[in-house]
This record gives C-alpha cells, sequence and structure tokens, in this order.
C-alpha cells in the first residue's frame, strides 16, 4: 500500500490535490521524479524482513521508535523546493578594480568554472527574493595589490520557492521584479555585492 501511496504522490496524478490545495491558500509542493521510485526496491526486503525469524533477533526500544518513525516520514515528504529558472544572455563590458593580490580574490568569490572556459562562474544574490542571477566573470591581475573584474556576461535567473513541506510556492512578482532588471541595474547589483565582498 504504501508503495502505492508514494508512486501516485511522485506522479502527475496527484497534481489535482496540489492545484486544489494550491488555490484553497494551502502551501503544497512536490516534485515531480521518477528516478525517486528507485527508493520502492527497499519494500521487498523489508516485508521479508517482517515475515522472518531473524526480525525478533533486534527490536528496537520504545525510545527508538518515534525517532525512527519521525526520521520515516520527514524522509517519506521530504522534496526538492519549487524554482523558477530563465535564461538571460546579455553581454556586458563592466569591471571593477579591487585592493586585493589575484589568488585571495578567487578565494574570496569563491569562483568554479563550468567546462574548460577560460571564466568562471559567480552568482549575484538576491536573499529578499530568494533568487539569484548567474554570471560569467573574468579576473585578471593589475598588479600584485590590485585585481580587476570584470563581468563578461549575464546568463541566467533562478528564483526558488520557499518552506519545507508546505510552502507558499514561487512568488511571481519575485519572478518579475529578476526579469524586468535590466543591464545597468544588474551592472550595479553586481558592483555593490562585489565591494560588499572585499569590505
Amino acid at each position: 500500500m504504501s508503495g502505492i501511496l508514494f508512486v501516485f504522490w511522485k506522479s502527475e496524478l496527484s497534481q489535482p490535490i496540489f492545484d486544489f490545495a494550491l488555490s484553497n491558500g494551502i502551501g503544497m509542493n512536490r516534485t515531480v521524479d521518477y528516478s525517486d521510485l528507485f527508493v520502492l526496491t527497499i519494500l521487498p526486503i523489508s516485508y521479508k524482513y517482517w515475515n522472518s525469524t531473524s526480525q525478533q533477533i533486534f527490536e528496537p526500544k520504545r525510545v527508538l521508535k518515534p525517532i525512527i518513525i519521525t526520521i520515516s516520514c520527514i524522509s517519506f515528504i521530504a522534496t526538492t523546493l519549487p524554482k523558477h529558472y530563465e535564461k538571460i544572455s546579455l553581454k556586458s563590458e563592466f569591471s571593477t578594480n579591487v585592493n586585493s593580490d589575484y589568488q585571495n580574490v578567487r578565494n574570496q568569490l569563491n569562483l568554479y568554472k563550468e567546462g574548460l572556459f577560460e571564466k568562471d562562474n559567480y552568482r549575484i544574490e538576491l536573499p529578499e527574493k530568494r533568487a539569484h542571477i548567474l554570471t560569467s566573470i573574468k579576473v585578471d591581475s593589475i598588479n600584485e595589490n590590485t585585481t580587476r573584474i570584470a563581468l563578461d556576461s549575464i546568463l541566467s535567473f533562478t528564483v526558488e520557492g520557499n518552506g519545507f513541506i508546505f510552502s507558499r510556492g514561487i512568488k511571481k512578482k519575485d519572478v518579475e521584479y529578476v526579469r524586468n532588471l535590466n543591464q545597468p541595474e544588474i551592472e550595479k547589483l553586481f558592483s555593490e555585492q562585489i565591494k560588499t565582498e572585499f569590505e
């Protein structure tokens, strides 16, 4: 029975329940992800254990039972928060200099590369909107105490939902806010965040 309920929960068949809940102001989300059905392989094993004599070897104490049940329930209903993703694809020639050496700048900004490209990815965080803007930047050493950080491209943005099990989902006004940011505004956010990193 639990296997059937889990398949129902993880499929599009349960969507009307979520639509009804959201239309009545009840925040509820789940991610349709069929790879999660892999966990169903544990059911035959647990069934075999339950019906065997070996279960009498280890019987959890009364104190452990509520802990095991709580962990199991959270594991069953926990899900990835919903996200809204959009490509932006803007080129930029904005740059700023910081009074720090090249390696320190790379460490401070937690830069990471995707693929074999010479540019690094950097996120502009918008915590009040539960969003971030992904950018591509280039870091060059001007001298041993000064480093240039150039914003090469504005790639995309992501807005995340909030909550854990019951949430209000993604706020449309947050998506609209980020979507309506123009290039100079994004460059200003970039500049302000870089300054904050090196204060």
